[in-house]
Parts: structure tokens; C-alpha cells; sequence
């Protein structure tokens, strides 16, 4: 019997297949930051990269939002890092670029 319980509970985890809609929401750690800053800054443009190998210890991102508008580059990168504070509180590092949109992009390091 036990023998049996066991063929069937490995045959339902090696044969199953996530339904299509379980891969759509599906997301990465880098994607759940684009989108919450996309919403929260109505960022007609985010990039979001992780740059620690894959462990989710240092990110990089760029963000154009309007509402950087009359805010100067310290006031902008603080505006991002309240939004995501939660998530930086478990990073080890974070990059951030901004610009208004329109502006041109700052140089690559």
C-alpha cells in the first residue's frame, strides 16, 4: 500500500504541468519591483536588472517618470527608495538612475 501512495505521489509531481495561467503570475523579484514603481510613479519607462548573479542581493535600475519634475537627483532617488523600502531593506546594494522623461539617459558605468 505504502509503495503504491508512493508511486502515485511521484507520478502527480513528475507528470503535472502548471496551467497557463499559473506561469502568467509567475513573476521575478525584479519584475514585482518594476511594476510597483511603474504604478507608484506613473514611469513610462523602468529597467530593472538584477546584477548579484541571481541571488536578489544588488539590484540596478533606471526609471523616467514625470514626476520627477522639479525634483533634483537626491530628491528623486529618494522618492524611489520610499516606494520600495521594503524590498531594499533585504538588498545588499541598489543602483539607481532617473531622469524625466524625454531627458537624456545618463551614461552607462
Amino acid at each position: 500500500m505504502w509503495r503504491l501512495a508512493g508511486r502515485a505521489a511521484s507520478r502527480a509531481v513528475v507528470g503535472a504541468r502548471p496551467r497557463t495561467s499559473a506561469l502568467r503570475n509567475l513573476s521575478t523579484p525584479s519584475d514585482a519591483m518594476a511594476k510597483k514603481l511603474r504604478a507608484a510613479l506613473d514611469a513610462p519607462h523602468v529597467e530593472m536588472e538584477d546584477v548579484s548573479g541571481g541571488c536578489g542581493a544588488m539590484y540596478k535600475c533606471y526609471i523616467e517618470s514625470p514626476k520627477f519634475e522639479g525634483l533634483n537627483t537626491v530628491k528623486q532617488h529618494k522618492l524611489v527608495q520610499s516606494i520600495l523600502k521594503d524590498e531594499i531593506a533585504e538588498m545588499h546594494g541598489f543602483i539607481v538612475k532617473t531622469a524625466k522623461p524625454g531627458a537624456p539617459r545618463p551614461a552607462a558605468e
